[in-house]
């Protein structure tokens, strides 16, 4: 075989495999055509879904939701991954079908996941054989595999590793331990799609950021670089932190359900690999590589610095931390902060990169024997896992085909008597009728007085859908109705601080508001006509623009001078 076939034969070979192993991984759910709609699938669908009709009516909506969430004028995509929820409206306007646009999210999850990782071993020079198993291990269990019920922080698990070869630069690097350009768009492009992964990597960044600027010799420079990175990523991010300032200093923020820290910290399981769950295997994995580090922690500093953090860090996100005491004290925590299984976004691709430099300074020092029941070693853990992985897999497709409700919701507010209806929609359709057959009440990001209730939401919102015709036109909802009489109603709508509502032509924003912040209106007999508009300030359309042409020359530079470089 000529040496350059074989070369780019090697070179593309891990991806070919990665690919394969997650069309195995999938395969019962490709062969169903089954669709997963878990909760956090029927929020990102709904979501998506008003992008989706964003982009194809023409009627752009930054804040307020016009086509998803009930009609019910609710700010969501502002507050959660705002250019990405475009993008994955774009997309999900080319689909099909439902299933089709899940099965695209999965593979690109699963993919950015695996090359992350076979990217990151890379980067410390663990041979080719190890990092792609390395790689596919890591696409087994925690948060990665969460994609399967549509939790958004399986793009955040997704893009770590990208994050934390930053962290190797930073300790490794001696020339350029911050390559600013390349950690602002990884952060940015992170704050973009998931704001809470953003803010947990860069607590695992900071004890590398501190050792690198505890070695290096210009430390002027190693700031100066630091400022550069933060000051493109604000450029980057000003939308996001734009409506953080808009909408919290004037508005009651719901915070999502609450949650049972203790429940969710990290625990030993014998029958899964998911969220919280730590199978033995993988734990055996992880106090091979505590022991090993403590033995041998003068080998490498990166390995060492590694270790440490992701134990660290596993020891508070686990059961063996006071999490029932602190949630006893401070209530909230369950509410804003919810599973303390997150913590381990960055934990997990620093244990197995780890791993992986152990496994090659023991060859280096015993031989090549050691190799071999080391990879035999890794594959007992990868066999263990993906069989988790499979039977979860199978698990949810048969209840897609079996059950008498297919969607995967604990808390369903509705769902259809006839579960072929949905599973028609989901298999040939991308159709908002979904959101009529299953119905489902979450408070997050609603305004509220003290606190948000999904009762309330439910009856005053969602079941009074029906008794309105919605329109939509630019950024306005427009709701028409009969009343029997005139008198008082609450509309099915909320509204923030500079919602604008205007009733039968007359202003009505400083009318009554419930809890949930619904207007209680004066309406007439006969036919009634309401718009409601979301106000955005000229300082936003500023920020906001910014942030779209910064991330424009952060694309088309690099291509121009490559573009150049190749003429």
């Amino acid at each position: 075989m000529d040496k350059r076939i074989k070369k780019s034969w090697n070179s593309i070979l891990p991806y070919l495999t990665l690919a394969f192993v997650i069309t195995l991984m999938l395969s019962y759910q490709l062969n169903a055509r089954a669709t997963f709609i878990s909760s956090d699938a029927w929020i990102h669908f709904y979501r998506f879904f008003d992008t989706k009709m964003q982009i194809k009516t023409g009627n752009f909506s930054y804040f307020q939701t016009n086509y998803g969430f009930n009609h019910s004028g609710r700010i969501f995509n502002a507050m959660y991954g705002p250019l990405f929820a475009y993008l994955n409206g774009l997309l999900l306007l080319l689909c099909k079908s439902w299933f089709i646009y899940e099965i695209i999210i999965e593979y690109a999850v699963f993919m950015t996941a695996g090359i992350g990782l076979y990217k990151l071993c890379q980067k410390v020079k663990i041979s080719q054989a190890i990092s792609l198993v390395l790689a596919i291990i890591y696409l087994q269990f925690g948060i990665v595999i969460s994609i399967y019920r549509f939790n958004w922080m399986a793009w955040g698990a997704a893009l770590a590793p990208y994050v934390l070869i930053q962290a190797v630069n930073m300790v490794e690097d001696q020339k350029r331990p911050i390559h600013w350009l390349s950690l602002a768009l990884i952060m940015s492009l992170l704050a973009q799609i998931h704001v809470l992964s953003t803010v947990i990597l860069t607590l695992t960044l900071i004890p590398f950021f501190l050792y690198g600027l505890l070695q290096n010799k210009n430390k002027k420079i190693y700031l100066l670089d630091t400022l550069k990175a933060l000051f493109l990523a604000f450029l980057l991010t000003a939308n996001i932190w734009g409506t953080f300032l808009l909408l919290y200093p004037h508005n009651h923020i719901a915070l999502p359900n609450n949650s049972d820290l203790n429940q969710y910290a990290m625990h030993l399981s014998k029958f899964k690999g998911l969220h919280a769950h730590v199978s033995y295997t993988i734990a055996t994995l992880i106090l091979v590589q505590l022991i090993y580090v403590l033995l041998h922690f003068k080998q490498s500093k990166i390995n060492t610095i590694s270790t440490m953090v992701a134990i660290v860090i596993f020891l508070v996100a686990s059961r063996w931390f006071p999490w029932i005491k602190i949630q006893a004290s401070y209530p909230k925590v369950g509410s804003f902060f919810q599973f303390p299984y997150r913590l381990m976004l960055g934990a997990y691709p620093l244990l197995l990169m780890g791993s992986g430099i152990s496994i090659t300074e023991l060859v280096r020092n015993k031989g090549s024997v050691v190799k071999n029941y080391a990879i035999f070693a890794l594959l007992i853990v990868l066999l263990q896992n993906f069989s988790f992985n499979v039977i979860a897999n199978y698990n949810q497709t048969k209840y897609f085909l079996t059950s008498n409700k297919v969607v995967l919701m604990s808390n369903t507010y509705f769902a259809a008597k006839k579960p072929k209806k949905i599973k028609y929609i989901t298999r040939h359709t991308t159709s908002g009728k979904l959101f009529s057959l299953a119905k489902h009440v979450e408070p997050d990001y609603l305004p509220c007085k003290k606190h948000a209730s999904n009762l309330v939401y439910a009856h005053k919102v969602v079941d009074q859908q029906h008794h309105y015709i919605y329109k939509v036109q630019g950024n306005r909802l427009i709701l028409n109705w009969k009343s029997k009489k005139s008198g008082n109603k609450y509309l099915p709508i909320v509204m923030y601080d500079r919602s604008i509502l205007m009733v039968n032509g007359k202003n009505q924003t400083k009318s009554h508001k419930n809890t949930i912040m619904q207007p209680l209106v004066k309406v007439q007999k006969g036919k009634n006509q309401a718009t409601l508009q979301f106000m955005t300030p000229i300082w936003f359309k500023i920020l906001l623009g910014i942030t779209v042409v910064s991330w424009i020359i952060v694309i088309i530079y690099p291509l121009s001078r490559r573009i150049k470089g190749l003429k």
